[in-house]
This record gives structure tokens, C-alpha cells and sequence, in this order.
């Protein structure tokens, strides 16, 4: 084995390459890295291009007698130390003695000290005064896995070099050309599926691929690969994002209980999900990032509709959640109980945020200013005579008002339409309206993806008979997804059962304008926050609120509205 041969580590070894040919190597080399990334080869490949009957020489020969006694570990003129098990004063002064004898057969005496950082701190000291003016015929070659532990005083009488992770595609290339070698059938998903699981370690990799095979035999298919690795099926992972989508808790359930059933590390599926999040949000901000991350059999984003309904924002609170259940999976008896919790949870982060874009939806026609048209609305309960029931954190009620349009757009892209002018108030003389909140949740009975799309959306017109819905530029798959013919036309069936006649439904693209448009979900949102700030006050200035709070100097902490049932008295 010669230099070209070391795989992940060109940095390295056009330095030593270099070194070797201007006859400008050093006396003492430390190499830290992970493990299995090539420190200790390395070290012995130096050591051949040091005592090669041809050199000094970048290419040693591989055939004289030092370079097969150095390949074979028999050479007197390399020795080779394990740091762990000789770290004491009496074994570094051993090394201060023989270090005076010159080299048997080569050039050169080298000091191969692998896991170096486990000499004792006395050992260190002991090594100083050698390491710092050693005999020119000794090289010195340390290795170690934690350069952080190595003191200051050894680093700066060493040339330090640091090896890198050997990156997923290197080693996948790499097991490529040794099954081709060898004759192995393996799909390139169970290569780099086994590469991955090597997490930057080439040897790591080569012994799972030598496990592998010997599992599988010479055809391997990629469920022994899953098998030998303890991988949960992919199948499982995508049922559980689908869950998230489909904010269906009993679903992403039966998913962790599958997980147990199976047999699977719960660790190790919540750290595969976590990495399925993380590829989420990288492809939704970089979608050409797709082959980078190696998606493309894995999970294939392009494909999945589902994932459409989720913005960054939401991906970002899933990864929150699954990143800290993940440490309390290191500190609990009962992993399972803590996934399931979790499982649940971000299925309800999910409904939270949906349901408080879609409830309070409101966008009139003919106004400027949401907020101030909220403002101008009269109160539902200025006349009760009740105070509205005071308690702890309970849900606010979700009102919902009749709306029309939006004029807050100009003209859309794909029609024909008339444009609204920036800035100017339009009115519509037209009896056609619809309660967008109450489309939104209709929608969601059957159909909470469709449900999710939709608020995304941007009202444009609501008249004569035509309902047009606008998506921007971000938002193009949702459009598409939306304007399939099974999809519209179960939209456009809800919106005529809403109006009461028949209606004509268009998803548009939003034309690129400098004024900002708010979707349904946004507005929604302000004027839920809206009505709950005026329910509160008009509850805090109530005379029976205020004296209660005034006697017991007590604090409002929150407020819902007491709802009268049909048939109850008033």
C-alpha cells in the first residue's frame, strides 16, 4: 500500500508526498482523527517511503525486504508502541535508551505511538528533551484519537496533522469498487445505507460490509442490510412523517408500537427521524440539495405530497421536540412511554398552529386594513349581562365570521381577470360570500392535507358566481396539488354547500407584487389575537371581575368565553 492509496485524506498526503521529495521531513509527526480514518496506515507508509532500498521515495517499491518486513510488523527498524498499555515514565525511558542505537537494515528508525494521549503526564515530561532534539535517524509518529488531551509542550515540537471523517460518498465509491472486485451484488442504497452507518469511519465501513456478506453471501439484498445493521424500515419513518401531515396522534402510535413489535432500537429511530427532519428543512430552503444529502431512494421528497402542508417553521418545532426527546431517552427507564409522548406531541403542534390559522378567518371586501376592520365590527357579547367566566388556561373560542374577498392582491398569473388596483378600495355589490374558517374545517373532515393547502392560500375574488384563490411563488406546489380535478372539484363541491349556489372555484398563481399579501392563516391569526385582547378588557373592566380582583388582589390569567348551549336558558 503506497500513498495514493489512502482514501478521504489527500490534505495529508500531498504534504508527506511533498515532504519525502524535498528531503524536508520532520523529526516528530502527530496525526489525530477519529477512528478508521487512516492515522496508523499512514504512519506505516511513511515508514516505507523512509527505508525503501529506492529511497527516500514518495513510491516505495513494496517489494525489497524493509518494505515487506514494515507491511508484515517484523521490521527491527519501525516500532510500533500501543500508548494505552505502555504509558508510564519506565517505558518512555526505554524508548530514551534504544533511540541511541542506529537503524538495522534502513535509513531510518521510526517510533510508531498509537492512542498517545494515554501516556502519563510524567511520561509526557519524560519525552520532552528526546522529542525536541532527537538523533537524526529517528522519526517520530504519534496517533490519537483526542489531540485535545495531548499537552501544549509536545504539539509545538510536532508537526500536527488532522485527519477528516471520510465523507458518505468517498466510502460508498470506495465499497463499490471492492464488490466489483469481489463479485458482490449489492444495490447502491445498501451501500451507501452501510456507509452511512460507518459515520465517517473507512474501516468501520469495511468491516460492516465483511458482516454483511457474510450474512447475505454473495448476493445481498437491501433487507439484510437493514438486518445486519438494525436499521428500522424505511416505510416506518415515512408512516411516521405522514402521521405529523396528517395531524393523526393514533397513527404516529401505532408506528412507535411497530417500532417494539419489530424489535428496533428506539434510539435509533428517533435519531433516523431526526436526520429525515433535519433533510427536510435543508431541501425546503435548498431544494437542488436533494443528491447531496442522499435522498434520492431514501426518501424522495419531490414525491412526497404531504410534506407540502409542513413550512420550515413547523419542521423546525418537530426537530426541537424529537432533539430533546432524544436526551431524555439517555435518562429514563422507559424509552418507550418518552417516544410515545413525543410522538403525540408533535402531531399536536402540528393541530395547534393549523387550527389557529384556519379558526377567526376573516377578509372583507373593500378594506384596506384588517385590523382596523375588526375594530369597527360590534361586539357578539357587549349585550350579555353576564361577566364572561373567569378561569385558568382554558381555550379561547373560536368565532367565526362571514367574509368575501381580499383586494389586497393585483392582478394573478394564469387569468384573465381584471386587476385591483395598489392601494385603492374596491366594493363589490354581490351577495356571494363565504365563511373561510368553515371551508377550511369542512375541507379538513376528509381531507386535512387539502386543508392544510388551502390556508396557505391568498383570497383574490369572491363574486359572480367565481371564488379565485391565489398562492405565491413559494407555495406552487400547493397550487398544483390544489388545482388537480379530484382536488377542486371537492373544494369547489364544499364551497357551493357553503354559499348555497352554485360556484365556479380557481387557484391562481399570486402576481409578484411590492406590497405584502397576507394568507388566510395570517390573518386569521391577528384577528384571533385580536378578539381574545378585546374579550379580555371588556372581562377586566366588567364591575363583579374588578371587584373580585381588588378584594383578593388576585390576577386575570385567562379568559373564555361562557357559551350558552342551544335550549339552555339565557
Amino acid at each position: 500500500m503506497s500513498f495514493p492509496d489512502v482514501i478521504g485524506q489527500s490534505h495529508v498526503v500531498q504534504t508527506l508526498v511533498h515532504a519525502v521529495e524535498g528531503k524536508r521531513v520532520a523529526h516528530a509527526y502527530l496525526f489525530s482523527g477519529m477512528r478508521g480514518v487512516g492515522k496508523t496506515t499512514v504512519a506505516r507508509i511513511l515508514a516505507k517511503a523512509m527505508n525503501c532500498h529506492q529511497g527516500p521515495t514518495p513510491t516505495p517499491c513494496a517489494e525489497c525486504q524493509s518494505c515487506v518486513e514494515i507491511a508484515n510488523g517484523q521490521s527491527f527498524d519501525v516500532m510500533e508502541i500501543d500508548g494505552a498499555s505502555n504509558n508510564s515514565v519506565e517505558d518512555v525511558r526505554s524508548i530514551r535508551e534504544t533511540i541511541k542505537i542506529g537503524p538495522a537494515k534502513g535509513t531510518y528508525r521510526l517510533y510508531i505511538i498509537d492512542e498517545v494521549h494515554m501516556l502519563s503526564t510524567a511520561a509526557f515530561n519524560a519525552l520532552l528533551k528526546t522529542l525536541e532534539e532527537p538523533p537524526a535517524h529517528v522519526i517520530f509518529i504519534f496517533a490519537t484519537t483526542e489531540v485535545h488531551k495531548i499537552p501544549q509542550t509536545i504539539l509545538s515540537r510536532c508537526q500536527h496533522f488532522s485527519f477528516r471523517r471520510v465523507p458518505v460518498r468517498t466510502i460508498t465509491e470506495h465499497l463499490q469498487h471492492i464488490v466489483t472486485q469481489e463479485a458482490i451484488t449489492i444495490s447502491p442504497h445498501g451501500l451507501e445505507t452501510t456507509a452511512k452507518a460507518a459515520d465517517g469511519s473507512l474501516r468501520d465501513a469495511l468491516s460492516l460490509l465483511d458482516q454483511i456478506v457474510a450474512f447475505a453471501g454473495k448476493t445481498v439484498a437491501d433487507h439484510h442490510v437493514d438486518t445486519v445493521l438494525g436499521n428500522i424500515p424505511n416505510e416506518l419513518r415515512r408512516e411516521m412523517l405522514h402521521a405529523v401531515v396528517a395531524r393523526d396522534p393514533a397513527r404516529a402510535l401505532e408506528v412507535v408500537w411497530a417500532v417494539g413489535d419489530q424489535g428496533g432500537d428506539l434510539h435509533r429511530f428517533l435519531g433516523d427521524l431526526v436526520e429525515d427532519v433535519r433533510s427536510l428543512v435543508v431541501l425546503k430552503i435548498s431544494p437542488k440539495s436533494l443528491e447531496r444529502l442522499g435522498l434520492s431512494e431514501v426518501l424522495n421528497r419531490e414525491e412526497e405530497e404531504a410534506v407540502t402542508a409542513l413550512t420550515v417553521d413547523d419542521l423546525q418545532r418537530v426537530f426541537e421536540i424529537l432533539t430533546q426527546t432524544q436526551d431524555h431517552l439517555k435518562h429514563t427507564e422507559f424509552p418507550s412511554y418518552v417516544l410515545e409522548m413525543a410522538a403525540i406531541k408533535v402531531c399536536q403542534l402540528v393541530t395547534l398552529k393549523t387550527t389557529e390559522s384556519e379558526s377567526h378567518t376573516g377578509v372583507t371586501k373593500g378594506v384596506k386594513d384588517t385590523k382596523t376592520t375588526s375594530q369597527t365590527r360590534a361586539p357578539q357579547t357587549a349585550t350579555r349581562e353576564q361577566a364572561p367566566r373567569v378561569s385558568k388556561p382554558v381555550a379561547a373560542p373560536r368565532p367565526k365570521a362571514q367574509v368575501s374577498a381580499d383586494p389586497k392582491s393585483a392582478r394573478s398569473e394564469g387569468s384573465s381577470e381584471a386587476a385591483i388596483p395598489k392601494g385603492k378600495e374596491v366594493t363589490h355589490k354581490a351577495p356571494l360570500s363565504i365563511d373561510w374558517a368553515e371551508l377550511v374545517e369542512r375541507v379538513g373532515v376528509k381531507k386535512p392535507n387539502l386543508a392544510s393547502y388551502l390556508v396557505r392560500g391568498v383570497p383574490i375574488k369572491v363574486e359572480h358566481g367565481i371564488v379565485m384563490i391565489a398562492f405565491s411563488d413559494n407555495s406552487d406546489r400547493c397550487r398544483e396539488l390544489m388545482a388537480r380535478d379530484d382536488n377542486q372539484k371537492y373544494v369547489q363541491d364544499v364551497c357551493r354547500t357553503l354559499c348555497g349556489t352554485a360556484v365556479e372555484l380557481k387557484f391562481v398563481r399570486l402576481a409578484k407584487s411590492s406590497e405584502p399579501v397576507k394568507t388566510i392563516g395570517e390573518l386569521s391569526q391577528e384577528r384571533h389575537e385580536e378578539q381574545a385582547q378585546n374579550l379580555r378588557d371588556r372581562t377586566l373592566t366588567h364591575p363583579s371581575v374588578r371587584m373580585v380582583l381588588d378584594e383578593f388582589g388576585g390576577q386575570l390569567q385567562e379568559v373564555c368565553e361562557d357559551r350558552v348551549q342551544e335550549g339552555e336558558p339565557q
